[in-house]
């Protein structure tokens, strides 16, 4: 009988890491066999980008996600709408609770065999016979976890009725134990990329990034490094393409202007072919949960120069092998480490090929080969009682 997965997440189209993840693993189990369905509890008004192969679910159309916190309240304490954060919280509370009342009646009735739960949220929301057949991923550092202090009140609650918590590397699964976390595991996220290419880094010249453009991401100090590096090892015949959607500050908007070799070129629809056509990729990001980027980029032989970011970063890359590692705010060692690259084209592709290799341990069949290996273990739990 052809076995029921279970993709859980709060918002059905949110389109970040989370969602790309889900949708990279159902498409495999799919090609393996499984009957995979997408439930969420809200959606976020873009219908036109829900995962069109499979089976999708939404506990409830009218609202979108976001509700009001305690600390919201709390926030308005003594302020004159206070109240009318108080009404909306309570309204938002009884509508959450109906939607978990809802959720549960869909689940009893899809009766799954193996749950992969996204978002602490939704846990709320899984019939108590099927906690046991849930795994729970927390997609983010633990450092990043221990700020919600929801997120950590209904994971102690629900630790022990999990089949498992789930983390995105060895080292955080390592600081959920220390913790007090039981039934801890990590997986890594899988490529959405799949391909046998790599690219021609000493001759395509150019330095790439695909990404969000946000305070986290720190796309304007990016900027500001790669001009500085072109200026000091006067890279005339490199390029430095940035895509992604968001708004830049002034500096890097002189920078566009005065610098031809530096371009914003907007959101891509061909992300692989950018990166099959670059050389290295950068990542100045505060913190990263998991970087999809990275190994997007190894995954086309691109190595990577990036700042500490947290706790994934050393397993991610292999410093002086797959790239650098730089820590945090060195921006003159990072400028130094990019140019090394540049000025090295034996250095820059003997980091290619490690990247490429490296890359494999994070292709989807991989990736979920590890998650049948839970499944089985799921199997075994269930057929033996």
């Amino acid at each position: 009988m052809m076995k029921k997965i279970l993709l859980l997440t709060n918002k059905a189209s949110a389109m970040g890491g989370i969602w790309f993840v889900n949708k990279t693993l159902g498409e495999e189990f799919l090609k393996r066999g499984y009957d995979v369905n997408y439930l969420a509890i809200r959606d976020n008004d873009e219908h036109d980008k829900l995962i069109a192969s499979f089976k999708t679910n939404i506990v409830n159309y009218s609202d979108s996600w976001g509700i009001t916190h305690k600390r919201d309240v709390l926030k308005k304490m003594f302020k004159k709408d206070f109240f009318k954060t108080c009404k909306q919280y309570f309204i938002d509370r009884r509508k959450l609770n109906d939607d978990y009342k809802k959720m549960k009646g869909i689940i009893a009735e899809m009766k799954p065999d193996y749950i992969i739960a996204a978002h602490y949220q939704v846990l709320l929301g899984i019939p108590q016979d099927y906690l046991g057949r849930t795994c729970f991923v927390q997609h983010s550092s633990f450092e990043y976890m221990l700020r919600d202090k929801n997120n950590i009140k209904i994971l102690k609650r629900l630790n022990n009725e999990l089949f498992g918590l789930y983390w995105l590397c060895k080292s955080t699964m390592n600081k959920a134990e220390k913790f007090g976390f039981q039934k801890n595991h990590y997986i890594y996220n899988p490529n959405k990329f799949t391909t046998d290419k790599i690219s021609d880094v000493a001759n395509n010249k150019k330095i790439v990034v695909i990404t969000r453009i946000d305070n986290n991401k720190r796309i304007d100090l990016m900027i500001d490094i790669v001009d500085r590096c072109f200026q000091k090892f006067n890279c005339t015949d490199w390029v430095f393409e940035i895509y992604g959607a968001g708004e830049f500050n002034k500096h890097s908007k002189d920078v566009f202007s005065k610098n031809k070799n530096i371009v914003y070129k907007g959101i891509t629809k061909n992300p692989l072919e950018v990166l099959l056509q670059s050389s290295i990729i950068l990542n100045t990001s505060l913190s990263e949960g998991f970087s999809l980027s990275i190994i997007e980029g190894y995954s086309c032989g691109l190595p990577v120069v990036s700042f500490n970011f947290g706790e994934t970063v050393y397993e991610q890359i292999i410093d002086g092998k797959t790239g650098y590692v730089v820590e945090n705010n060195d921006v003159d060692l990072f400028v130094d480490k990019l140019g090394k690259l540049i000025t090295c084209p034996l250095e820059l592709k003997q980091l290619s090929q490690n990247a490429k290799d490296f890359s494999r341990q994070f292709d989807c069949s991989v990736v979920v080969n590890e998650w049948e290996k839970v499944f089985n273990l799921l199997n075994d739990k269930y057929n033996s009682k």
